[in-house]
């Protein structure tokens, strides 16, 4: 089965950078400890407060169930970062299939 890369890409409010920076700590555990697939946020060196969050599925059924299993506090974090802390709430996304 080909695995799946999801990959959701913003600029932060550079003012709430550090509090961007805590809430996303806290995505991470809650998403470790209730979640098989693999989950980590990078930054783009080249342009400030640019970040990217990849979810990496084993298969194309976990990916397509990602939304159903998430917990009510991944939701509710999910839901604050995009209306707290996304420069102009613009985010794109990308998703990959393993060849």
């Amino acid at each position: 089965m080909p695995k799946i890369l999801f990959e959701v890409n913003y600029n932060v409010i550079p003012e709430k950078r550090t509090d961007y920076l805590e809430m996303i700590d806290e995505l991470k555990i809650q998403i470790k400890e209730n979640n098989n697939y693999e989950y980590f946020v990078m930054e783009n060196k080249k342009i400030n407060n640019n970040f990217s969050e990849y979810y990496l599925f084993n298969s194309e059924e976990e990916f397509d169930g990602m939304e159903d299993n998430q917990n009510e506090q991944v939701q509710e974090i999910i839901e604050k970062l995009f209306n707290e802390f996304i420069l102009n709430k613009k985010v794109t996304y990308i998703t990959r299939q393993e060849v």
